[in-house]
Formats: C-alpha cells, sequence, structure tokens
C-alpha cells in the first residue's frame, strides 16, 4: 500500500492572506505521504522571498523533488512539483497546449517501499520493482483551452503502460468535459467515488467545489480517500491510499 496528496498549495499563501512554506511543510508532514503531487510551486520567485520552495519541502518531508517549471521569472519559476519517498527514477516535463497562462504535466517514475497491507503483508509491486509512474497537472481556467490539455493530457498518460497516476487541479469538476476527456479510456478511476466520498470540496472559495483530483489506474485498488481541513492554502489537501491488486 502507499499514500498519495494531491494539493494545489498557492505557493504558501494561506486563507489568512499569509504566505508560508513552512505551514505546508507542516501540513504535509501530519499526512506522512510517499507521493506528493503540487500545484502552483514557487522556486526562487520574489513574491515567496526567493526560497526555492521544492528543496525546502524535500529537505523537510525527506523525499526527492522534481520541479516543472512552467512560467519564468528572471532566475525563478512557477508550476508543478512531485515529492516522492524514496527515489525518482525518471522524469519528463510535458508542455500543455493552449492561450493564457503556460500550463504543463510533469511525469516523474518514483521506486517506492510499499507500506503493510490490510494483511500486514508488503505486497510485491506488479512490475515485482515497486514502480508507479506519476502524472501532475494544472489545468486552465478557461473552458475552451482547459478541455483541449485535458485531452492532450490523456495522450500522454495513455503511452505509459505501467501502474500510474494521473493527479492534480483539474479547475474543474465531475461530469464536465474536461473530466470526460481525461476519463475517456478505461484506464483512471475517480478515487473519491470509489469511496462514496462524493464530492466534497476541495476549493475554499465563496463557491465551494471539488476541482483536486486523484485519478488512480485500474490496477489499483482504493483503500481512503479524505479532504483534509487546512487553511495553509485556498486549496484542500487530498490524500488517497491505493493497494495493488
Amino acid at each position: 500500500m502507499f499514500r498519495v496528496v494531491t494539493y494545489n498549495i498557492r505557493a504558501g499563501l494561506g486563507m489568512d492572506g499569509v504566505r508560508s512554506i513552512r505551514r505546508i511543510a507542516e501540513a504535509l508532514t501530519l499526512l506522512s505521504p510517499d507521493i506528493a503531487c503540487l500545484q502552483e510551486v514557487d522556486q526562487r520567485v520574489p513574491r515567496s522571498w526567493l526560497s526555492n520552495q521544492p528543496k525546502y519541502l524535500s529537505a523537510r518531508l525527506d523525499m526527492r523533488a522534481v520541479f516543472q517549471r512552467n512560467i519564468s521569472f528572471g532566475v525563478g519559476g512557477y508550476g508543478n512539483c512531485v515529492l516522492v519517498r524514496p527515489s525518482a527514477l525518471h522524469c519528463r516535463c510535458h508542455s500543455l497546449p493552449g492561450r493564457g497562462e503556460p500550463r504543463g504535466v510533469l511525469e516523474v517514475t518514483a521506486q517506492l517501499v510499499l507500506r503493510p497491507d490490510s494483511s500486514g503483508l508488503r505486497r510485491v509491486a506488479l512490475d515485482g520493482r515497486g514502480e508507479v509512474t506519476i502524472f501532475c497537472t494544472h489545468l486552465s481556467t478557461d473552458d475552451e483551452v482547459r478541455v483541449e490539455q485535458a485531452r492532450k493530457a490523456q495522450e500522454i498518460v495513455h503511452a505509459v503502460r505501467g501502474p500510474k497516476l494521473l493527479c492534480g487541479d483539474m479547475n474543474d469538476v465531475r461530469g464536465s468535459q474536461t473530466l470526460a476527456a481525461l476519463l475517456d479510456e478505461p484506464v483512471f478511476r475517480d478515487a473519491a467515488l470509489e469511496m462514496d466520498a462524493g464530492d466534497i470540496p476541495t476549493l475554499s472559495t465563496a463557491v465551494p467545489r471539488r476541482i483536486d483530483f486523484v485519478l488512480a489506474d485500474l490496477r489499483f485498488a482504493v483503500k481512503s480517500y479524505q479532504v483534509i481541513e487546512s487553511a495553509a492554502s485556498d486549496h484542500r489537501p487530498v490524500l488517497v491510499d491505493l493497494e495493488l491488486v
């Protein structure tokens, strides 16, 4: 079994208007993930005091960090980040089409040490090496662009044959064209629906919605699903436990 978190951290800007990457690290530490897919991460950006947020989170959580710079700000940048424990074996940054803010998909193949499952045993991974490919993304707020990006993301994910996950801020809800595009092939299941969790809001705004998703390969069983209360960002972290079947 292993634990996955997806979390739009808004570069550490909390609901109280205070920016604190330390608070994000504390929230993640309490969840003890094996994989953390993060969106809106800063790396040496002035608004976050030129801090290297991926490096900081890597050190605080004792996890390997892989960063995708989608927007450049001088020597710094802003984008997606995947944290894994214990190691990342391969990574690739994919650009997504469309106008407006540049978006991407970060692909990371990770080697995991599996937690004991419900029987108390550590199951051998499907490929015998404990490898899982994680795709982390943050789609556009523009309706037309977002659907185009979702279709491209689905193509990228579908090209990988091994066990895989697609996580991120989809900026859209269940039943939308965006989610239909991502789930077009019979590859993924929505972790929330597997646990009858419905549409617990993950975005803490005037109109709360569930727009942060963990889409799990059909070769995984979803063992638990939680939306965690936190004011460290305007999004709440989504926590999912998965087991190889």
